[in-house]
């Protein structure tokens, strides 16, 4: 029993740095939308920097969690993308987006 502990224990270290470096080169933003426009979102970050991100056809949309093909952000939504530098630009994969709720 012990060295199936042991075993486990080991392939569970030899394995999770993997995943931690899996995500490449992808930056991640933070923040809230200020502008929205054809084919590009405007984020500004917590630390008040403006973010252009670019929008591709392939670029993954999720809205509160699930996946859609229609829905965008609106100004004041707040996203989280995944995003990479191509040819001098942020280019968004991934945004995941959900409009705050009013108090």
């Amino acid at each position: 029993m012990k060295h199936m502990m042991a075993f486990i224990l080991i392939v569970m270290c030899l394995t999770v740095p993997s995943f931690v470096f899996a995500h490449g080169n992808a930056l991640h933003i933070l923040g809230t939308v200020t502008e929205a426009a054809q084919g590009k979102i405007v984020v500004t970050t917590p630390k008040g920097e403006s973010v252009t991100l670019l929008i591709q056809e392939k670029t993954i949309f999720q809205l509160d969690g699930i996946t859609t093909n229609t829905a965008r952000p609106v100004v004041g939504d707040r996203i989280v993308a995944e995003a990479e530098k191509e040819a001098g630009h942020l280019v968004a994969h991934e945004v995941r987006f959900a409009t705050p709720k009013t108090k």
